[in-house]
């Protein structure tokens, strides 16, 4: 780890999806809380990634570095580890690049750090319509900062699903009464943790090298390290921007399982 501290990274997981990521850029700029750095882990996009980031970066917004390695399938949790290895914040908040975070998103992720918990978040579904009418422009005009009626009006069609997720709840006493503090697992798309914590675990286990299933992997093995779950439901937003999914690879399912029986801490394959 070199340069200046941080008190946060942000670690940004992408893979050939360069509009999504001119989108994030874009919500990224806006954070109200600005002492964080990014490290771009990409599974080995093309050119018209590499352009983006470059443009960004020259922007001077915040310290970026972009991670990149050799497309060879899908091999997230390596590239994931390298950025935890290379990590300066005190917490490590994980964002997926096609996730639009809300411009308080870090700063619900720092001020809600406690020890002995990892945060876990929610997002909105953005529907294909909305998406594709999305673009770099509007989200650094505050699109997301309060639900806009045409992303209501999206929601009323069918189109945006988890309308109630574009609220945000500060007040302990209101997220009480809205049972925002009960949350049932993490999602790899917004979470946040301790550093030490995620070295102390491993970080990622490079075992599951297709799609899915790694970061309730990650998850179980910070509950039986003997941290407990904290939720930001109703705070650190962020809308998923629409495309094509893609299926679970089978043989992750059983890494799972095998983590769940052995009751296990540190990753098979991690960062040592």
């Amino acid at each position: 780890m070199t340069g200046a501290p941080v008190r946060a990274t942000l670690i940004l997981a992408t893979y050939e999806m360069p509009r999504h990521l001119k989108l994030v850029f874009a919500a990224l700029a806006q954070q109200s809380f600005r002492d964080f750095e990014i490290l771009l882990c990409d599974d080995g996009s093309g050119a018209e990634t590499k352009a983006i980031v470059d443009e960004f970066k020259s922007r001077g917004y915040f310290h970026l570095e972009h991670l990149w390695q050799e497309n060879r399938g899908f091999r997230k949790c390596r590239i994931l580890n390298e950025a935890i290895r290379r990590a300066r914040g005190e917490i490590l908040v994980f964002l997926d690049g096609d996730c639009v975070p809300h411009r308080h998103f870090m700063r619900d992720h720092w001020e809600n750090r406690e020890k002995g918990r990892f945060l876990a978040g929610r997002r909105v579904e953005l529907g294909r319509e909305i998406s594709e009418r999305l673009t770099p422009e509007s989200v650094a005009r505050g699109f997301f900062d309060f639900p806009r009626p045409s992303l209501l009006l999206s929601g009323l069609r069918g189109d945006t699903e988890h309308l109630n997720r574009t609220l945000r709840f500060r007040h302990p006493w209101l997220r009480k009464l809205l049972k925002l503090e009960r949350v049932d697992d993490m999602k790899g798309c917004n979470f946040s943790a301790f550093r030490v914590d995620m070295e102390a675990i491993n970080g990622f286990d490079e075992s599951y090298e297709g799609y899915g299933r790694e970061d309730t992997d990650v998850e179980l093995r910070l509950q039986n390290y003997g941290l407990r779950i904290k939720s930001l439901k109703g705070l650190a937003l962020q809308y998923h921007v629409w495309h094509e999914r893609r299926g679970f690879t089978p043989q992750n399912d059983q890494l799972l399982e095998d983590v769940r029986h052995a009751r296990r801490i540190r990753a098979v394959r991690g960062l040592n």
